[in-house]
């Protein structure tokens, strides 16, 4: 049986797939912190624990996405306006990679 939590939590974090889709200005990948604060809002009143989020934020920084899309999660206002064929073909091949990391973040803990 599939945890209620668990796939709220795995439908936000392909929503944030999804959002990694335009290029921004700027020159540098946002920090952890930085990524991290912005699931913290996208997360809205859904369980997203801290050790949770802290694990998204690393995959997020540490994956093969280019600076500019990792920006774009950063400084995004609405993920639901954004579409994976906005995507460089280089970032839709990484958001793709990163599916299974970010399910592992939100399984529920042992």
């Amino acid at each position: 049986m599939a945890y209620p939590h668990t796939r709220r939590s795995v439908l936000a974090a392909v929503s944030m797939i999804t959002l990694l889709s335009l290029t921004a200005c700027g020159s540098e990948r946002p920090s952890v912190a930085d990524i991290k604060g912005q699931i913290a809002e996208m997360s809205g009143d859904t369980e997203v624990s801290d050790d949770q989020m802290n694990c998204l934020a690393k995959a997020y920084y540490d994956s093969d996405l280019s600076d500019e899309a990792v920006r774009f999660l950063v400084e995004a206002e609405d993920v639901t306006a954004i579409s994976p064929e906005d995507l460089s073909k280089e970032d839709q091949a990484a958001s793709k990679k990163l599916y299974e990391p970010l399910v592992k973040c939100l399984a529920p803990a042992e």
